[in-house]
């Protein structure tokens, strides 16, 4: 890896700069298992005081994605395969706004899906009526299970528990 003037090299996968900019390097970081089966990501940035994260995302071909809600909106550009839902299909070369406090279901065909999606708030299951049920996948969700798979020294980690200021 290449080092730019003023920069430090966190890990392989990234470069910080004394600006606060960084560069992230997908390709070295593994892919980590998310909430549904067959649904895999990489973390690429967090925002702890908004709410929103980065991810690259791949699905596996065929795989049953349930009802979810979105507590905000999800900005999606797909890189390979695509999916489909209740509007249309989106294809590979195709952008995605999918709106917050919505409920839907997109299926993935045998062609799978890769995924550059900004999340700007948190998504969970949906019942039937299309309200949130389940578990809650926020900023910290996402967080903590890239820090299990080795896929977060990048990020910066959550401040410390308040008691600890009172210490």
């Amino acid at each position: 890896m290449a080092t730019v003037a003023g920069s430090t090299p966190t890990n392989r996968a990234t470069e910080r700069f004394a600006d606060g900019s960084m560069i992230v390097r997908p390709d070295e970081l593994p892919w980590t298992p998310w909430a549904l089966p067959g649904v895999y990501f990489k973390l690429m940035s967090i925002n702890r005081n908004t709410g929103m994260w980065s991810v690259m995302m791949k699905i596996d071909p065929d795989t049953h994605t349930d009802s979810h809600y979105h507590f905000s909106d999800v900005h999606v550009y797909v890189t390979s395969g695509g999916y489909s839902y209740v509007h249309d299909r989106i294809n590979a070369g195709e952008y995605n706004i999918e709106c917050g406090s919505v409920a839907h279901e997109p299926i993935i065909g045998s062609d799978g899906q890769e995924s550059i999606s900004i999340f700007y708030g948190g998504i969970s299951g949906a019942d039937a009526d299309g309200n949130p049920a389940g578990d809650y996948v926020d900023v910290e969700w996402m967080y903590k299970a890239a820090l299990a798979n080795n896929a977060a020294d990048h990020l910066d980690p959550p401040p410390p528990p308040r008691e600890e200021f009172f210490n």
